[in-house]
Formats: C-alpha cells, sequence, structure tokens
C-alpha cells in the first residue's frame, strides 16, 4: 500500500492532487500545529491583471499552538469574497462554466463551516472528484496515534501511521525529506519515494508567464476535462 500524509492546504495546487492520486490511502494530518502565513488558509489565483491571494481570515491570538484541526474562521463573509474573486479572475477562462455552479455549492457551504480543516477537506473531496481520484481521503485522528501527552516526533508519527495501516511505501513531497528519518523508515522496512514535478506541462494560462505553483481552480478553468492528464508526476525512490 502507498500512503501519503499532509497536512490540509486550501484549494491547493496541482502537485497536492498528484499526492492525493498517487497514494492507495491519503491521511490529512490536521493534529499539526497551525502555521500563520502558510498554504493552510490561502491560496493563489492569476487573473488578468496578475497573482491574486485567496485568504481565510483565522483566529490566532492567542492560539500559538493550536492544531490545524482546531483553527476556526473569524469572519464568515470570506467565502462570499473569495468567490468573487474567482469568477473575476476565471470566469473568462475555457472551463470555468463547467465547474460554476458546483464551485459556487462550495463556497457557499463552506460559508457556514467555521474550522478551517472542515473548509479545506469539503474542497479536497470534491475537486479530486473532479479529477477523478478515488484515493480515500482520511484524518489522522481516526487512527488515535498518539495521546495529547505524546505527540512522538515527525517520524515517529508518520512510521506508526504506515504500520497501522499497513503501508510498504511512503510517498512524500520533495520538502517532506527535511524532517523526515530516512533509517528509521528503512529499519522499519518501509520505501520512502519522493514526488517529483519538474516534468509539469504548461497550460494557456493568464499573464505573461506561466506559474505552476497557484490554485488548482486554474488549472481546471483552462483545461476542463484533461486536469487529470497533468497530474503526471513520477516518484524516486529516497533509498
Amino acid at each position: 500500500m502507498n500512503l501519503v500524509v499532509l497536512q490540509s492546504n486550501y484549494i491547493p495546487w496541482k502537485g497536492y492532487f498528484d499526492l492525493i492520486k498517487s497514494a492507495d490511502l491519503f491521511v490529512v494530518y490536521d493534529s499539526a500545529q497551525y502555521t500563520k502565513n502558510d498554504w493552510r488558509n490561502r491560496n493563489l489565483l492569476i487573473g488578468p491583471t496578475g497573482p491574486t491571494w485567496l485568504t481565510i481570515p483565522v483566529r490566532t491570538t492567542g492560539l500559538s499552538t493550536q492544531k490545524i484541526s482546531e483553527a476556526t474562521i473569524t469572519d464568515s463573509r470570506w467565502a462570499r469574497k473569495h468567490w468573487k474573486t474567482v469568477t473575476q479572475d476565471l470566469g473568462k477562462r475555457s472551463y470555468f462554466s463547467t465547474y460554476e455552479e458546483q464551485w459556487a455549492s462550495w463556497f457557499n457551504e463552506a460559508s457556514e463551516l467555521d474550522r478551517l480543516h472542515d473548509i479545506n477537506l469539503l474542497f479536497l473531496r470534491g475537486i479530486a472528484e473532479q479529477l477523478s481520484i478515488s484515493t480515500p481521503i482520511v484524518n489522522d485522528t481516526d487512527y488515535e496515534i498518539w495521546s495529547d501527552k505524546k505527540q512522538g516526533s515527525a517520524t515517529e508519527r508518520l512510521l506508526e501511521l504506515c504500520l497501522r495501516v499497513g503501508a510498504s511505501t511512503y510517498i512524500t513531497g520533495p520538502a517532506g525529506l527535511n524532517y523526515m528519518d530516512l533509517t528509521a523508515f528503512k529499519a522499519s522496512c518501509i520505501q520512502v519515494e519522493v514526488i517529483d514535478y519538474s516534468a509539469y506541462p504548461e497550460y494557456p494560462q493568464a499573464g505573461n508567464s506561466f506559474t505552476h505553483g497557484v490554485s488548482v481552480l486554474d488549472l481546471l478553468a483552462n483545461v476542463g476535462p484533461s486536469a487529470a492528464m497533468h497530474l503526471q508526476a513520477q516518484t524516486t525512490m529516497a533509498f
């Protein structure tokens, strides 16, 4: 079994969904600490005038150690504002109308949610379906690996999850190698593979230069049903 474990991101880029696609099981690791000014609550679009940030307002004052799963929203009007920006930036793209009704319903539903985790999962599961990705998306808390009093290191948690679900291979993005102890995985006979995003093709996009690292909404709005064909990253063995 191939396992991927990641913190939830807000309507993330295509590479995030490539990781989901590469897995037999995708575990959302939102027991991790929430980090400000990160991809957890924001992402980018490319509009006619350039990059546009979509940022969900999250309560952080006095909550420096809160988990992602505990992060709450401070202003429910964010969803209406984001949808307006999406329609302005992507409304004239070739396939926007293909997804418009469903995307609008997600933003409407998200406006009623008060936790970032629930909002992110709403979009992750919906977009995965639009990309024909059938990988189960579950929460790390479903496995009750650690108590609040004993969290374990990043590598220990990942290894325990691998062993709990019966994974023989753990797949990570390049940045994951910065905190993983590969010798521990090798000792546990769990292969580690790293996904390579370098061969992604470009596609028609607004602006004078192409940007890969934007929300997957950009890919879908521009190429429609062909979007799944752009998720073709390869993996290489880390050891």
